[in-house]
């Protein structure tokens, strides 16, 4: 598998799900069945962002006063780190470099003022150097869910998705033994999942709260890949 550079347009940062005044139920795991962002920032730059991250494996979720308050949660190999902000953003205005900090580590977000294009930089993770985020902007009527995984075969490493209810998918692979991430790029219809990387493609099937396909690229290396959604 081999590099691919791409931004997607929904998001998050993992964080421990703050929900609306009308909590999103959950399922026995934790999972949120339903989105937790609120309509009423569905175009604002507020609202909930969710996402993938490597660099290890783990997911990220970013809560910008969709509950009135602005945190975020990164969970990496099961660990969790809680992050805070001294700043203040404004709805409606684009934010650029907003500073998230949990001790020692920390990361910068960036979004548009209705929400899109949102993008984390700058990130350090103490013990977790090396690390990319992909991120979505939760709507009310699209819920992203993020599955961690790995694939085999021919070459393996870490493989991990983000997908929204409407139909996009966005990924991370890391190969062990690199430290750079292939970017994956896909659209779901129905259970079916199919994308794109520099380099390959790959597809798959939604089963609950799995998801399973094979990878293939043209040096050529083919094999498998497998997920189960944590966030």
């Amino acid at each position: 598998m081999k590099k691919i550079i791409l931004l997607f347009f929904l998001s998050i940062f993992t964080l421990g799900c703050n929900s609306s005044d009308d909590p999103a139920s959950a399922t026995d795991d934790g999972l949120a069945t339903a989105p937790e962002a609120k309509a009423e920032y569905d175009d604002s730059n507020f609202g909930i962002y969710k996402g993938i991250f490597v660099g290890s494996s783990g997911t990220v979720y970013v809560n910008l006063n969709n509950s009135g308050n602005i945190s975020a949660k990164l969970v990496i190999d099961g660990m969790t780190y809680n992050f805070t902000t001294s700043e203040n953003v404004m709805e409606g205005v684009a934010i650029s470099n907003l500073t998230f900090t949990s001790g020692e580590s920390s990361f910068e977000f960036n979004v548009s003022a209705t929400g899109e294009e949102p993008l984390i930089e700058n990130i350090v993770i103490d013990g977790h150097p090396d690390s990319y985020v992909q991120i979505f902007k939760e709507y009310s009527f699209a819920q992203i869910k993020c599955y961690l995984g790995s694939f085999s075969g021919d070459d393996s490493g870490v493989f991990n998705l983000a997908t929204t209810a409407d139909g996009y998918a966005l990924g991370l692979v890391v190969p062990n033994g690199e430290t750079s991430a292939i970017y994956l790029d896909g659209t779901i219809t129905g259970t079916s999942l199919s994308g794109t990387f520099e380099g390959g493609n790959f597809s798959g099937t939604l089963n609950g709260n799995t998801i399973s396909g094979t990878w293939q690229n043209s040096v050529p290396e083919s094999g498998t890949w497998l997920g189960t959604r944590k966030l």
